[in-house]
């Protein structure tokens, strides 16, 4: 039994106690009734296991109405019809317009921090781009990206829904009004246009699935999804990778001697250091992993930091190596028929986030005494902010 708490990640994601689990007992239940997953072979084959898992990060007995789910949550088959209007926001032939434009961003955002100096990259380099490339991809104003900022941390931070529901309205609409209601108009712009924007959203009204079409919630509801999700997790990606690299100058030079190595750097950091740190499911029938029984109702976590050092798939799992045979060969986006939809959009906005950053900077140096403040979520892996010094690269 482990002395600290393998699923406290308050303030860090604790990886020594992780790798004894993963030793001495793989498949542990923590004190609050949560099955713990932490090795590799494990949590892959439950990410796959959608027939016995079923995402919720919500507490236990917790329940909301079929058209107020998150795409995470809803079971197949309507799963899989519902993901591929999602594609539809990110497929290829729509990234040919980002990368242009999130280079643009980030070169301009960078300018304005090298020109002072330095700043807080989190708020001031990272933060907007994940933002304003989903706002395009969703036909939204990106002058809005901070907005988006602050709702989806209200989002992920919050309770909702709460089983006392006596202080807030109901549903998302009660806990988050102003979101709610910054999505609504931009459904109801475009149900009341002679001409709505060949965007994402009209392409959600018009849209039907299993002969019927969406509802206002439910495309409320896959908006903030996107909106959320776009946001959290490719900020702690490229955050990640920036805390790295000010760390270790050699890999800073190296990878800016050789960009080629840009994106198996992002690769590296999705492994040892995963946006999402532990994806929540509940047990939905009776099953059983490595001969536990875990019994339908029951939660459960799958280790994804845990997963990603485990020693039996990786040569010193605790370091950041760019030579790894397979450097996709991690867990960060999940797996199985649910793996993360907009990993190839993380992934692209990472590399042009440290593409642009390594052009423009000739040298970093982190605040003295900097410590890295892991963001509050307790699922999340980032930091929560990124105080540095920085010196313009001069063009040769």
């Amino acid at each position: 039994m482990p002395q600290a708490d393998p699923l406290d990640y308050t303030k860090r994601i604790p990886y020594e106690v992780l790798a004894r689990l993963r030793a001495e007992s793989p498949v542990w239940r923590a004190p609050s009734g949560v099955w713990l997953f932490s090795r590799f072979d494990d949590v892959q084959a439950a990410t796959k296991d959608i027939e016995s898992f079923k995402s919720s990060f919500r507490e236990p007995g917790v329940a909301v109405p079929e058209e107020e789910q998150l795409i995470s949550e809803i079971a197949e088959p309507r799963h899989g019809k519902i993901r591929r209007i999602v594609n539809s926001a990110i497929a290829a032939h729509r990234l040919g317009r980002v990368e242009p434009f999130a280079r643009e961003l980030c070169a301009d955002n960078l300018q304005k921090i090298i020109a002072r100096g330095g700043g807080e990259l989190m708020d001031e380099y990272v933060m907007p781009l994940p933002t304003s490339v989903i706002a395009t991809l969703l036909g939204v104003p990106a002058s809005d990206f901070g907005l988006w900022g602050q709702w989806s941390g209200d989002v992920v931070q919050g309770d909702y829904p709460t089983k006392n529901r006596s202080e807030r309205g109901e549903g998302f609409t009660g806990a988050h009004p102003e979101f709610a209601a910054y999505v609504d108009r931009q459904i109801r712009e475009r149900r009341s246009a002679s001409e709505p924007p060949d965007d994402f959203v009209t392409r959600l009204i018009r849209t039907e699935v299993d002969g019927e079409s969406l509802s206002d919630v439910e495309i409320r509801m896959l908006m903030v999804f996107l909106l959320v999700a776009g946001n959290e997790t490719t900020r702690n990606l490229i955050g990640n990778l920036l805390v790295t690299m000010g760390q270790d100058e050699s890999l800073f030079r190296r990878l800016q001697g050789d960009p080629d190595l840009i994106p198996i750097a992002v690769e590296e950091s999705l492994r040892l250091d995963p946006p999402t740190a532990v994806l929540l499911r509940d047990c939905i029938r009776d099953t059983e992993v490595r001969g536990v029984p875990i019994r339908a109702g029951e939660k459960v976590a799958f280790g994804i930091a845990s997963a990603n050092r485990d020693e039996s798939h990786y040569d010193e799992p605790d370091r950041f190596r760019l030579d790894r045979p397979d450097p996709k060969h991690h867990l960060a986006f999940g797996g199985g028929p649910h793996v993360c939809p907009g990993s190839v959009l993380a992934r692209l906005e990472a590399r042009v986030a440290v593409e642009v950053f390594l052009e423009s900077v000739v040298e970093m140096k982190l605040k003295p005494g900097y410590l890295r403040e892991k963001v509050p979520v307790f699922w999340a892996n980032g930091p929560s902010r990124l105080p540095v010094a920085l010196a313009a690269r001069v063009p040769a």
